[in-house]
């Protein structure tokens, strides 16, 4: 992919994001989701292209967990617990992903994956979630992490 799609789609994505902000600002949660999720969208894109974002310097692993971040924050503020665990999940699981790949700064995805894991192991506590979801996600990280 070009450096001129990349670009454009990396601004879609702060346009989208940016907006998105502001309604979640507003408490129009539900709007702020539409935008949210079509912000993943494009983070997805450029994670499809991750040659081409490292060679353009574009911090799409950032990108795709701010727009994960985005949603889950949208979705407890929605009361919708379920898919605020899932997509906390999906962050740490893109994470693991990315250990795996040697073209990125491991020790960078291994901070990101503690920062991540934190967040997961923090809402299951105030939420008083099933620790049987969250030992399961321990025992996944346990053995990935063993593989790096």
């Amino acid at each position: 992919m070009s450096e001129i799609c990349i670009n454009h789609i990396e601004n879609y994505w702060k346009a989208k994001t940016t907006t998105s902000n502001v309604l979640f600002n507003k408490g129009q949660f539900k709007e702020a989701l539409l935008g949210y999720k079509n912000a993943l969208y494009r983070a997805e894109i450029l994670n499809m292209n991750q040659s081409d974002c490292i060679r353009n310097n574009t911090p799409f692993m950032q990108i795709y967990i701010i727009s994960c971040n985005n949603i889950a924050n949208t979705y407890k503020e929605l009361n919708l617990f379920e898919e605020t665990e899932n997509t906390l999940k999906r962050i740490v699981y893109y994470l693991l992903y990315l250990s795996h790949n040697n073209d990125l700064n491991i020790a960078e995805v291994r901070t990101e994956l503690k920062r991540a894991t934190t967040t997961y192991v923090n809402f299951i506590k105030e939420n008083q979630k099933d620790k049987k979801q969250q030992e399961t996600l321990f025992t996944v990280l346990k053995e990935r992490l063993k593989e790096v």
